[in-house]
């Protein structure tokens, strides 16, 4: 995905002839062993980047905090905000590894699968040009990062916030759909046009509440890229307080269908029992595959949920909805779609009575009350060297998509969230630590120019649109992934003549 927000160059060994009118970009880790003495570093490191600037703050930050029991993230997270003038624009996760550039110039990675050490703290920071710094610039599009939060407590405000402008509708008239207008003015963005959202995901959060907050910054914001990660469980506290997306596995056999579900588990496939027709599908599959899935176990594909309409063309929306103006899909329509899907990857779990459970995944009722008596799905399993070819191909579209947006300058940044079984083996690991050879690093780097411009994080599951997706242009559902490598990239797009 591309949030359109920026260009630059980090310290070390990239360029220093940066304008007033190009943004600048860190990717830092320390691997020390007290979060303190991390935090000194990377602030030391901050400041040093910024040594040849008119302005001595940065304006926005991600902190990954990864291997450091028991220490509160929001302490980090603050001690980073004061001490790099970010103003509360700084969001702070803990993760399964994080990854950034050592201040020995090598780009590595810190945490329970990282080469440079079992903890570390990284950061990524981005200082946007003077000219850019305004709440709203031209054309109602927002450049200051605006931080926000949402749980149970803020989602009970949009509520409130959406049903007072449906009562100032029926008083003073039609004024548009209520439900994204209660999203923008709740989150403080009104009538401007964010180009990108980054998302961080509590992994105690329930399905319900990462559904609806998804769902509603869809509707809110259509054309806003809408990227992150899931963040880690946090370990039991002992001494106190304890986000494009290119698939990390290969389809296997033909398309099936989910003939019977009830919530999390599938009680039929085709027609019989779920192991059955998995049984089925190995005995059919190659040599090559079925060690595969020998070493793997299946992975099961689900199809992307339909784009939220933010107009109401098309009342029905595939959903368990009664007096819609709109027929269903035929099952000849359905039947062409086979062909070219993006899928939502998910483990699943035999039950002892041949049942399949899928814990990240909620499929309500198969058969459902209207529309088609089955639900699309594919069988994956696991193959890093086959995504690492499909991983190129992505890059390869992501720059043809480039081509398509005038003005837009080139990436002066990457974020990667990857999921932490598609982390390299050893071999690919430098004997310095690096990780500038692994899979999605490398295609990353060729892409921005340089390791030095890539900061990122092993995660326990991905946030973003499917495929290929550019802040400003195009509609697509935000989604849940999992065994994916997604990277997100920051472009600066000039609003106003002088800049160019």
């Amino acid at each position: 995905s591309d949030t359109r927000l920026a260009r630059h160059s980090r310290g070390g060994s990239s360029d220093r002839s940066s304008t007033l009118s190009s943004p600048k970009f860190a990717s830092i880790l320390s691997t020390q062993d007290s979060w303190r003495a991390a935090v000194a570093e990377i602030s030391a490191e901050a400041k040093y980047q910024l040594r040849s600037c008119p302005k001595s703050t940065w304006d926005f930050g991600v902190v990954f905090v990864s291997g450091y029991d028991g220490v509160p993230v929001a302490e980090v997270t603050q001690a980073l905000n004061e001490a790099l003038g970010t103003k509360e624009a700084i969001v702070g996760a803990v993760v399964e590894s994080c990854s950034g550039m050592l201040t020995t110039g090598v780009l590595s990675r810190a945490g329970s699968k990282g080469p440079a050490g079992r903890r570390g703290i990284s950061l990524l920071a981005v200082q946007l040009p003077d000219e850019a710094t305004a709440n709203h610039a031209a054309d109602g599009v927002l450049t200051k990062p605006v931080p926000f939060f949402l749980g149970k407590q803020e989602l009970l405000g949009v509520s409130q916030t959406i049903m007072r402008l449906q009562g100032q509708l029926r008083v003073r008239g039609a004024g548009g759909n209520p439900t994204p207008r209660g999203w923008r003015e709740y989150l403080g963005a009104h009538e401007t046009r964010p180009k990108g959202i980054l998302l961080f995901i509590d992994p105690l959060a329930s399905k319900y509440v990462v559904n609806h907050v998804l769902d509603g910054l869809d509707l809110a914001f259509p054309e806003t890229v809408k990227f992150g990660c899931v963040t880690a469980d946090l370990p039991p506290a002992t001494d106190g307080l304890a986000a494009s997306v290119g698939g990390g596995s290969v389809r296997i056999g033909p398309e099936l269908r989910v003939t019977l579900a009830d919530g999390q588990v599938v009680k039929e496939i085709n027609g019989e029992t779920p192991v059955k027709a998995l049984a089925e599908v190995s005995r059919e599959a190659t040599p090559l595959e079925q060690l595969l899935v020998g070493r793997n176990g299946f992975l099961l594909g689900l199809e992307v949920p339909p784009q939220i309409e933010t107009d109401r063309s098309k009342v029905w929306d595939g959903s368990e909805s009664w007096g819609s103006s709109e027929r269903a899909p035929s099952y000849a329509t359905l039947q062409k779609q086979a062909s070219g899907s993006d899928w939502l990857v998910r483990s699943i779990e035999p039950l002892p009575d041949g049942q399949l459970v899928i814990r990240r995944e909620d499929l309500k009722k198969v058969p459902p009350r209207v529309g088609p008596a089955w639900l699309r799905c594919q069988l994956h399993v696991q193959d890093l060297r086959w995504a690492r070819k499909e991983l190129e191909v992505m890059v390869q579209r992501y720059l043809a998509a480039r081509m398509f947006i005038p003005g837009l300058q080139r990436p002066f940044g990457g974020l990667l969230c990857a999921c932490s079984n598609t982390a390299s083996d050893e071999s690919t690991v430098g004997q310095d630590g690096s990780i500038a050879n692994e899979m999605d690093v490398a295609e990353l780097a060729e892409v921005l120019g340089g390791t030095n411009l890539i900061a990122g994080a092993l995660t326990t599951g991905e946030v973003g649109p499917p495929g290929i997706a550019m802040g400003g242009s195009g509609k697509k559902r935000t989604t849940r992934q999992g065994h994916t490598v997604s990277f997100c990239m920051f472009s600066y797009e000039p609003t106003t003549g002088e800049v160019g």
